[in-house]
């Protein structure tokens, strides 16, 4: 009876070795599901990467499309395109949006999974609309929006990128994602 549970203890302990061995990101992935990884350096590469993201996202818009910082703006190419879209959008009616960010609060941050993360912002954007060539604003004053963001993300490398972003109004009640989907 010993020789059988010591057979089939080491049957396990191998399963498991070759299986830990095995996966390129297991020591992360054990890590996380541990609790054993430096959470004060996941907030800051979180906050680093959405402060980036926000600021390119402004300049694209306010060069009227330049294609500068396209590279190390941290997003993933369907934003990137949705981006530029909408860039086109404007500049086919000969205008530009032009956007300020006064105040960005992370609210929350949700590790979901090694690779994985959903973070909620407060933010307060100025916009204004102005003529393409001549660049006076067509639109009275300037328009605040405060507004809140959540924002899912995914961990490529060693970098952190936004594969969606939904904006939502400051009393909103933010949906719960559904398991399995962010």
């Amino acid at each position: 009876m010993k020789k059988y549970l010591i057979s089939g203890a080491a049957g396990i302990l191998l399963a498991l070795c070759i299986s830990f061995f095995s996966h390129e990101h297991s020591l992360k992935n054990f890590a996380y599901f541990i609790g054993a990884y430096d959470h004060e350096m996941f907030v800051q590469e979180i906050e680093q990467t959405l402060k980036l993201f926000n600021r390119n996202f402004a300049s694209f818009f306010n060069t009227g499309g330049s294609l500068a910082g396209l590279n190390e703006f941290p997003a993933a190419n369907m934003i990137k395109r949705r981006i530029f879209q909408e860039i086109d959008d404007w500049r086919k009616n000969n205008q530009i949006i032009v956007y300020d960010r006064d105040v960005f609060e992370l609210e929350s941050i949700d590790r979901t999974s090694p690779v994985s993360a959903v973070a909620i912002a407060r933010e307060v954007w100025f916009m204004t609309i102005q003529d393409r060539g001549t660049r006076k604003s067509i639109m009275s004053g300037v328009k605040a929006n405060s507004i809140r963001v959540r924002y899912r993300m995914r961990k490529e490398g060693d970098t952190w990128r936004v594969t969606e972003y939904e904006v939502f109004g400051v009393e909103d009640t933010i949906p719960v994602i559904p398991k399995g989907r962010v």
